[in-house]
């Protein structure tokens, strides 16, 4: 191969090395353009990111909607279908087009009528809307129940074109669990399957497709299964709430931008459930469904900040001190002065028995749980300044007071 020295333009060594040479390599060109399906920067503007809620849930793709059980994430899919039917705001934020939803409801469907009647009744004055649902769900992981599916979702976008002027643009599924019959939900290959099935309901009439997922044990784990499902996603929507597993209460509910490929994720607005009265059964027991109250002045509790928990010395230090209160708690003297100001104190040694009780060493050797203990009411004094507490010593004794 002849050197390069810039009196001339060689071809890259690659390209002689990997390419034919001559007519042979000619004709192993003309089968196309080699840069066919590239883009270089510059040749493409970009375009802005299309929204059915500006900043919030994208117009076409995948959008997750999870939480844990009992947070709301049904009632703010059908406030999402009822915001979006009337082209008002969704948590504050702007519907671009008014749009048309249809659910399927795997599982709950029986409770899709009294729901949707009022939302509708609180948000949209009775008016009947673009909403259509289907409780029968096929298996949606059956790649030919999908294709079934397609033709008669086409005629429900045709019907809600025809009768509300709008286009199906959100397709619902209640839940991801019951509509597809998943072997294993961690199976990231099956998880793949399910998001490319998802988009088959969606993308040939260009909407929405979002599936509500429940969480794990926790909120920290997110969506329950494998992380394909997050990723594969074009969006997560996730319903926050402090609930009590045992006795069920709900409070400190929410909505949040878990993940967007094109905004700013975070959170968006606390939000309550308010019940709706639709009317009295055969007992004369009133009977309705809750609404979703967004609470767009209030910060979102995700953004609160948790209270700062004392440390187990100053917990057990405080049990006891209340516990020395009651049993051997004296007027004294501060400082022992008896010109100055009287406060009702107990002594360290008064409440060590009980700080002892209350402080859990973890130590199975006696004499170093003894001593665990000895420092764990150590360092409890020498912070309890900080926690309402006063220290003072007279008369050969250590007293403790509230200040």
């Amino acid at each position: 191969m002849a050197l390069n020295n810039g009196s001339e333009h060689h071809a890259p060594y690659w390209r002689e090395s990997f390419n034919p040479p001559g007519d042979e390599r000619d004709e192993a060109w003309a089968g196309g353009d080699p840069l066919l399906g590239f883009t270089f920067d510059g040749d493409t503007p970009p375009d802005p990111p299309r929204y059915l809620v500006k900043h919030l849930v994208p117009a076409e793709g995948v959008a997750m909607l999870g939480g844990q059980s009992g947070a709301g994430k049904t009632f703010t899919l059908i406030d999402l279908a009822v915001c979006g039917a009337r082209g008002a705001p969704f948590f504050g934020r702007r519907i671009v087009e008014p749009f048309g939803t249809l659910i399927f409801a795997a599982e709950g469907a029986g409770t899709l009528p009294g729901r949707i009647e009022a939302a509708r009744g609180v948000k949209a004055d009775g008016k009947r809307l673009p909403i259509a649902w289907m409780g029968a769900v096929p298996n949606l992981a059956d790649f030919e129940e999908v294709k079934a599916l397609q033709p008669k979702i086409r005629a429900i976008d045709e019907r809600m074109r025809e009768e509300f002027g709008v286009r199906l643009g959100l397709i619902g599924i209640d839940t991801l669990a019951a509509a597809f019959a998943l072997k294993d939900e961690n199976d990231a290959a099956e998880a793949q399957q399910a998001l490319r099935h998802l988009r088959m309901l969606g993308d040939p009439i260009g909407a929405l497709v979002m599936p509500v997922h429940h969480y794990g044990k926790t909120e920290e784990t997110g969506l329950r299964g494998s992380s394909a499902y997050r990723g594969g996603a074009d969006a997560v929507l996730s319903v926050l709430a402090d609930r009590n597993q045992v006795t069920g209460e709900v409070n400190e509910r929410s909505l949040n931008l878990a993940k967007s490929r094109s905004g700013e994720e975070g959170p968006v607005a606390a939000f309550s459930l308010r019940f709706v009265q639709l009317g009295i059964d055969e007992d004369g027991d009133a009977f309705g469904a809750c609404v979703v109250e967004p609470a767009l002045d209030a910060p979102p509790p995700s953004t609160r900040k948790a209270p700062v928990r004392d440390p187990a010395a100053i917990v057990a230090l405080k049990g006891a001190f209340d516990e020395a209160m009651m049993n051997d708690g004296r007027d004294v003297f501060v400082m022992g002065d008896t010109s100055g100001p009287i406060i009702r104190a107990v002594t360290v040694e008064q409440i060590r028995p009980e700080f002892r009780r209350r402080y859990a060493s973890g130590e199975i050797d006696s004499d170093k749980a003894a001593n665990t203990v000895r420092q764990a009411l150590k360092r409890g004094l020498a912070a309890c300044t900080k926690h309402g507490f006063r220290t003072g010593v007279w008369g050969g004794e250590e007293w403790l007071w509230k200040a």
